[in-house]
């Protein structure tokens, strides 16, 4: 069924969705988990994802009541007022906090690997200007794009990891639960911030053309971002072994060790625009998700002009760490250790305030009738 004009269809918004939380795969992320747990760093997007499909089934369940309403609106309808308000501020601090921190790592890979002469401060002024540009075409315009561009993205990287098998070595996955049992449950408990993104997605829910596609779209990109995180994290492994924990961005310098023979030895040319494309994509989506939940918490209905101003002050935010460390161990790392566990809580929380309410009951008998 075709969707409603200026609306999201299934397709445009799974788009995102696959984007905003399989990006990960490319930044320090399969790096940060193999030096928690080791060669059982693989395991921990299946546990995590497991752990998390529990949250995601009831924020869904919950929001499928409330018709025409958002994550924002249901926040403040079941929480109230003043509740309602502190949780969507957390989560609007959050997220706002993952995208200065996220986007300068992007910057910072930009630079390392690509334009290492050129300063981090012009690099990432240009990045977030062309966030901020993408987020004032408009979510549908973002959903178009990433449904253009993710069979780009999902073909290149498939590529990318096909020619990273060539020298693996699949003893490396071995021992099988790396550095114990006790380590991967604690990890994949914190590890649930892989799929933090799809609670603040909810906020799209009012620029969908249905709560089915929705819905269907959020499971659909849930379980493919599962197998593709894990998938990759293995195949890291394999060709890696126990350098993985040692280098920042394995994405980047697998496709920097490859080559096609004689006719293309700089692989990294092919990936570099896809991977340009899908960033931008992601957080102009990010981009325009938060500053919609900062409409609502202020009240403001054309929050489209709060895209420059957030954009700046991102931008500050994002230049206090000094180095790229900095960056991946100490501001990222503390977002990584309670975005997942607090995002799961307040979905649970939202179904659970619902139930001791009886929308549940009152959504069944108006259906009924």
């Amino acid at each position: 069924m075709k969707q409603p004009p200026g609306k999201l269809g299934f397709r445009e918004y799974t788009s995102i969705a696959i984007l905003m939380i399989g990006a990960k795969t490319t930044e320090n992320t399969p790096a940060t988990l193999y030096n928690d747990v080791q060669s059982a760093a693989w395991m921990i997007p299946l546990i995590s994802g497991g752990i998390f499909l529990i949250p995601v089934f009831l924020l869904l369940k919950t929001l499928s009541i409330f018709q025409g309403k958002d994550l924002v609106g249901v926040t403040r309808q079941l929480l109230g007022k003043y509740i309602g308000f502190f949780v969507l501020l957390y989560l609007s601090i959050v997220s706002s906090l993952a995208f200065s921190f996220d986007s300068r790592m992007y910057t910072d890979i930009i630079r390392a690997y690509y334009f290492n002469t050129t300063p981090v401060v012009v690099i990432y002024a240009i990045f977030v200007f062309v966030c901020v540009y993408g987020a004032k075409k408009g979510i549908q315009h973002i959903g178009s794009v990433a449904y253009l561009l993710i069979w780009y993205v999902i073909a290149s990287f498939g590529f990318a990891l096909l020619l990273s098998t060539k020298d693996n070595s699949i003893q490396a996955i071995f021992p099988l639960w790396g550095s114990g049992i006790q380590d991967i449950l604690k990890n994949s408990i914190h590890s649930t911030t892989l799929f933090a993104e799809l609670v603040i997605l909810a906020v799209l829910l009012s620029n969908m053309s249905s709560t089915k596609d929705f819905a269907k779209g959020t499971w659909f990109a849930f379980i493919l971002n599962i197998i593709h995180i894990s998938a990759a994290i293995f195949v890291f492994i394999c060709l890696f072994d126990r350098s993985l924990g040692g280098l920042g961005y394995p994405f980047h310098t697998a496709i920097r060790y490859f080559s096609i023979g004689n006719f293309l030895a700089n692989v990294e040319t092919l990936f570099l625009p896809v991977w340009l494309m899908a960033a931008f994509i992601r957080f102009a989506g990010l981009l325009y998700i938060n500053a919609k939940i900062f409409g609502g918490l202020f009240h403001i209905k054309e929050f489209e002009y709060l895209f420059p101003a957030l954009g700046a002050i991102y931008l500050m935010i994002g230049m206090i760490p000094e180095t790229p460390l900095d960056v991946g161990l100490e501001f990222k790392a503390k977002i990584r250790l309670i975005a997942g566990p607090t995002f799961a809580i307040i979905s649970v929380l939202l179904w659970a305030v619902a139930l001791l309410k009886g929308e549940f009951k009152h959504a069944k008998n108006n259906k009924g009738m």
